[in-house]
C-alpha cells in the first residue's frame, strides 16, 4: 500500500478514503463536510466539485457507511460525523471484514486439506 505523495491533506483524505472502498464523489462530499461541518447539496457541490445531483447519492452512501447523518429539512442538510467516529467506523469496518476474510480462507485451507 502506497502513500500518497500530495501534501494537499483534502486531497490526502480523499484518495485514503477512495483506498478503503468509498466512491469518489463520497469520499470528496465527505472531506468538503468535514472542512465546513455541514451543508446542503448546492453548498457541499460547489466546494468539493460534485454535481449537485450527485450530492444525494453520495450522501445516501455516506449515511449507509454512518458517516453522515441527513437532516430532512428544506434544502436537506448533510452533516459529516467526526473524524474520530468516522476513523472508529471505518476500523470496525474493516476489522469485520478482515475478520470474515481469515474465517473463510480458513475454511478453504480446511476443505482442501481432506
Amino acid at each position: 500500500m502506497s502513500e500518497s505523495s500530495n501534501d494537499d491533506p483534502h486531497q490526502v483524505a480523499v484518495e485514503q478514503l477512495e483506498a478503503l472502498g468509498l466512491s469518489a464523489y463520497a469520499a470528496r462530499t465527505y472531506v468538503a463536510l468535514v472542512g465546513h461541518g455541514s451543508g446542503t447539496a448546492k453548498s457541499v457541490s460547489e466546494r468539493a466539485d460534485v454535481p449537485r445531483t450527485r450530492v444525494y447519492d453520495a450522501a445516501d452512501e455516506l449515511s449507509e457507511w454512518g458517516l453522515v447523518e441527513v437532516e430532512p429539512s428544506t434544502p436537506r442538510r448533510f452533516v459529516p460525523v467526526s473524524a474520530d467516529t468516522a476513523s472508529e467506523l471505518l476500523d470496525e469496518e474493516f476489522t469485520r471484514r478482515i475478520d470474515l476474510v481469515d474465517d473463510v480462507l480458513r475454511e478453504i485451507e480446511s476443505i482442501e486439506e481432506e
